[in-house]
């Protein structure tokens, strides 16, 4: 295990935001991300590096970059979402944005620090979605479509305090997540008309298949979401007749 980085909040004061990236083997995007934190970093802002050990320079970047890191640490781990998992022990802010390291932060990321007030809510923002900005303010029905993209959302540590990402979902464990949030009473999502972050094409979702996610996606819609909404997601994906058959066999 490696690690290092620079805690700035000396005097004890919490960070407002964490950004929070797992790498492994991001030596030919990290910089750019760098490039894009560098730009926004103040006292309210952190950034965390959670890596899986990685095998290419990756480790070097981040050696040579720890004027901008706050916190790093190497070591193998099982995925993803377990890195994700593990950075909740270490870092320190009261919102969390997750980024992939081939990610960039928009202009307006700073400006969402003034709208950060209810420690239940979860903000999110748009975003430059495959190229193009994505604007979209979810409703329970909407999420049977799309999922919130991560790097839009400033999640409140009150919801790593209470959830963690659940390893058997290898590529939409966040997607699980935001369903689990949305049902829960305690928090509310909230958008914010700011563009914060862009992500390329090809990530890790699009070349990867989540088996178990995809067989469990039904009981999911019809656990965290409205009845209105899952029959309407059954009526887009089934038919008519296939969403009346389970209709009835519910009642």
């Amino acid at each position: 295990m490696q690690q290092g980085g620079i805690r700035k909040n000396t005097n004890n004061k919490q960070p407002l935001v964490s950004v929070v990236t797992v790498t492994y083997n991001a030596a030919q995007t990290l910089p750019q991300l760098l490039e894009s934190i560098v730009i926004h970093k103040n006292d309210n802002i952190e950034f965390v590096v959670i890596d899986g050990g990685s095998t290419d320079s990756t480790l070097n970047i981040l050696k040579e970059n720890e004027a901008v890191i706050d916190f790093w640490i190497s070591e193998p781990d099982n995925g993803i979402y377990d890195a994700m998992n593990k950075s909740l022990q270490y870092f320190k802010g009261q919102w969390v944005v997750f980024l992939g390291a081939d990610d960039l932060l928009m202009n307006d990321f700073t400006k969402m620090l003034s709208v950060l007030k209810d420690p239940n809510t979860v903000y999110y923002g748009n975003v430059i979605f495959y190229g193009k900005p994505f604007f979209k303010v979810y409703d329970d029905y909407y999420l049977t479509k799309l999922n919130i993209c991560h790097q839009a959302i400033f999640y409140p540590k009150a919801v790593f305090e209470k959830y963690q990402y659940d390893l058997q979902y290898k590529v939409y464990a966040d997607y699980h997540l935001n369903l689990r949030t949305w049902h829960d009473p305690q928090f509310r999502f909230q958008h914010v008309d700011y563009l914060v972050a862009s992500f390329p094409e090809g990530g890790f979702s699009s070349y990867t298949k989540d088996p178990v996610f995809e067989k469990d996606r039904d009981l999911l819609f019809k656990k965290y979401l409205k009845r209105k909404s899952y029959y309407r997601y059954l009526n887009r994906s089934i038919g008519f007749w296939g969403m009346f058959k389970r209709f009835i066999q519910n009642k």
